[in-house]
């Protein structure tokens, strides 16, 4: 995947909303192929631990109660399982693997490099809000994989490798990320899909979702007159 099409992927991103303007947030493109597998292989074994061991097999089908057909639903709970669902990110061709990984990083004292009058504050008001750098920080991801959408290029958000405090230490320190106060909260893969876009879950509609004024009260639109 060419290097100006990440680019354009990342400032995408860049345009994402963020309090006060900070910019919380920095992207580590990884091409390097033993990065991608140590970090692909994190993931594998938390998806071991969680689905494999963790998640009784009725709540794996009850998850997955979606798929109709039993044959398709058998193969997505083995994949599960055996972990190689997310394989892909190790980048090898053999696995259908993305040849470039997106890691993205925020700032856990959310002062970013935008305003220099803040920097150091923690904000205006004098205190640091990690929780919203995160927001910021999804935001931007939805940005990019969005962008990567309208140019053709797949992408998949994950972060089971990064759900784990002993995990996000040791791709902090192999990314040479200054953890704690740079936090890798999410990753981002982009590829060329090999095959056509198939529907997903289904979404919870409108109706199901939405409140009006108050939890419980229905958000029903009006009839058009």
């Amino acid at each position: 995947m060419p290097d100006d099409l990440i680019y354009k992927i990342i400032e995408a991103g860049g345009y994402a909303p963020s309090a006060e303007n900070q910019q919380p947030w920095r992207v580590i493109v990884v091409r390097d192929k033993r990065l991608q597998e140590f970090i692909g292989q994190i993931a594998v074994d938390r998806t071991i631990l969680l689905f494999g061991r963790a998640t009784p097999r009725e709540e794996l089908e009850r998850r997955l109660s979606y798929i109709e057909s039993k044959a398709s639903l058998e193969r997505t709970i083995d994949i599960l399982i055996s972990g190689q669902r997310f394989e892909y990110i190790k980048g090898k061709s053999e696995t259908n693997g993305a040849p470039v990984l997106l890691v993205l990083a925020v700032d856990q004292t959310h002062v970013g490099n935008s305003q220099p009058t803040l920097r150091g504050t923690g904000g205006v008001y004098g205190w640091s809000g990690p929780r919203h750098a995160v927001i910021a920080g999804s935001m931007m991801m939805e940005n990019m994989a969005l962008a990567a959408a309208s140019m053709g290029i797949g992408s998949c958000v994950s972060s089971v490798q990064l759900d784990h405090f002993d995990d996000v230490g040791a791709i902090s320190e192999k990314l040479g990320i200054p953890f704690p106060h740079w936090v890798p909260i999410l990753c981002l893969t982009l590829g060329y899909a090999k095959y056509d876009r198939t529907l997903g879950p289904p979404r919870q509609g409108p109706e199901e979702i939405a409140f009006l004024n108050r939890w419980g009260e229905p958000f029903v639109k009006e009839a058009k007159r």
